[in-house]
């Protein structure tokens, strides 16, 4: 298998983190100023075309969850990450609604099993009750708990073993891939080899597992070894595929998890009701109270859609909006799920609300095929946190858009 080119020099985060002072401000931007500036939108100017830009700018739930359920009409824009980054065959999230699409997708459920959850949930329960156990009272939430859960997940069940010297490179890698595909659609050459750089040590990481599973096969539960054994697909294919589940499932999660254990240490009734259902051991409203921490805090401003040809937006509504052809449209599923017209007094933590609201998985074409996956992981970590009384020790801190660090103080059990 052809591995891409990048530098030498092992890709690490804390080459690019940014200083104290751009860190403040991008934390106020992300976390103050955009959800303001979104939320002004959405009343007065829901489908916005930002000035002197090509950019335009969705907010309200109606149209952000229309612009998710045309995927033809406004496509994903994302393949030409997908091809600097030498990523053959392609990641499904960058794929446009093709037979070629659905083909992949089938592949994928055939690898990733719902008869699979319980395994997982066994690995989330086991390493989120050893690491706090081990940590004695005191832990860094994200880098200590969340962090090695989600490496074990894919260790144990994708059958993907991260070397010990491999594990930051692998994380700072996976981090930055993350935010080169999702974040800003203006490429430029310096991003470009940096992200490059970045995913080579995920690629050799994955290349060597796959190489070691045909030397000594895996057993079925793991996703090497079940593809290996029942001949779901080639190599290259599932080198794709890992990839993809990878990059969907560590930053995804690490960002997740990290926003909803600060809303409810934030919040006195997430925090009363999550602590409640981890002593009960309720799942489901402990899936409850964290989805709804995520739709008020949710991981990223929105995402990225495209209009090859000129659409109207709000059809079938009292107002259309016309979005002219090649424009870059961003659909702000964050601001979607605090839209007060859908969404009574969304600032209200209420984990009973209709499972209609949501869209923290996003919507329609393209929901996130891991997201029974990502359930159980959260359910498991939680409920270790939350039977154990956590308090945070000062705020979270934050990497750039990524939450880093979030120590907290709990009793032993």
């Amino acid at each position: 298998m052809t591995k891409p080119s990048g530098a030498t020099k092992t890709f690490s985060l804390a080459d690019q983190r940014p200083g104290p002072v751009a860190q403040f401000f991008v934390t106020l931007l992300v976390r103050k100023l955009i959800p303001f500036v979104f939320g002004v939108l959405r009343r007065f100017a829901p489908v916005f075309r930002f000035p002197f830009t090509n950019t335009v700018i969705v907010t309200s739930f109606d149209y952000v969850q229309e612009v998710f359920a045309r995927q033809k009409d406004f496509p994903v824009p994302y393949q030409k990450q997908v091809d600097l980054l030498d990523w053959k065959p392609t990641f499904l999230l960058a794929m446009k609604d093709t037979p070629a699409y659905w083909e992949t997708l089938e592949q994928v459920k055939k690898l990733w099993c719902a008869s699979d959850l319980d395994f997982v949930r066994q690995i989330a329960r086991d390493v989120s009750e050893a690491e706090l156990k081990k940590a004695d009272g005191r832990i860094d939430a994200i880098q200590d708990l969340m962090v090695p859960v989600t490496e074990a997940v894919i260790e144990r069940y994708y059958g993907v073993p991260i070397p010990e010297d491999a594990k930051q490179p692998f994380f700072d890698g996976c981090m930055h891939v993350a935010g080169f595909l999702f974040g800003s659609q203006t490429l430029t050459p310096k991003s470009t080899k940096s992200a490059q750089r970045a995913i080579s040590v995920v690629w050799q990481v994955i290349d060597d597992a796959i190489d070691a599973a045909r030397k000594n096969p895996l057993p079925e539960n793991t996703i090497i070894g079940r593809c290996h054994a029942l001949k779901v697909t080639d190599d290259a294919h599932l080198r794709s595929y890992l990839m993809g589940m990878i990059m969907g499932y560590l930053p995804t999660n690490t960002l997740a998890n990290g926003h909803a254990f600060d809303v409810i240490l934030s919040s006195a009734d997430a925090y009363r009701i999550g602590c409640a259902a981890a002593e009960r051991e309720d799942h489901d409203m402990m899936l409850r109270v964290v989805r709804e921490a995520l739709r008020i805090s949710y991981i990223l401003p929105g995402l990225w859609r495209t209009t090859p040809e000129a659409q109207d937006l709000g059809i079938g509504s009292t107002k259309t909006y016309k979005i002219e052809k090649g424009r870059l449209v961003y659909i702000s599923g964050m601001s979607a799920m605090k839209d007060p017209r859908r969404i009574e007094d969304p600032d209200r933590f209420d984990p009973d609300r209709s499972p209609d609201v949501y869209m923290v998985y996003g919507h329609g074409f393209h929901y996130c095929v891991g997201a029974a996956i990502a359930d159980v992981m959260m359910e498991e970590i939680f409920t270790a946190l939350l039977r154990r009384e956590p308090r945070a020790v000062g705020k979270m801190v934050f990497n750039g858009n990524f939450p880093w660090n979030l120590n907290i103080t709990y009793r032993n059990l």
